[in-house]
């Protein structure tokens, strides 16, 4: 695995103990492009090194999620605030539990009213 996809997801990970099952695989989708061998092999390796190293600190997307969602998304568009729908997941998984988000991109998730922490500045 590249080392700046391994850092990423270790950034994620060592900020507050948790990340998204989604998010790591988009990761690790975006790394391994095009589909191939290297897909394969990355997320042959999410299912059985990355999950089973996250065990316990992947967070649901539950119903206090998937409140937080509704009422951010509304929230949002009422304000004139562009927020896509994987941010918006990630988003809500955060506020839904009083978490800050670890990221490069910051504007959506500032403009949801989140914490963001961003290690590359």
């Amino acid at each position: 695995m590249p080392e700046e996809v391994h850092r990423a997801i270790r950034v994620r990970a060592a900020m507050h103990g948790h990340s998204t099952a989604a998010e790591v695989r988009g990761i690790l989708e975006q790394a391994a492009r095009p589909e191939g061998k290297r897909r394969t092999i990355y997320l042959d390796r999410q299912e059985h090194e990355v999950l089973p190293a996250f065990s316990g600190r992947i967070l649901p997307f539950d119903l206090d999620a998937s409140r937080a969602y509704s009422d951010l998304m509304t929230g949002a568009r009422k304000a004139g605030k562009a927020i896509g729908k994987a941010d918006g997941y990630i988003a809500a998984s955060a506020l839904a539990r009083g978490f800050a988000v670890t990221t490069r991109d910051t504007s959506p998730l500032e403009a949801a009213g989140l914490t963001v922490i961003n290690p590359w500045k």
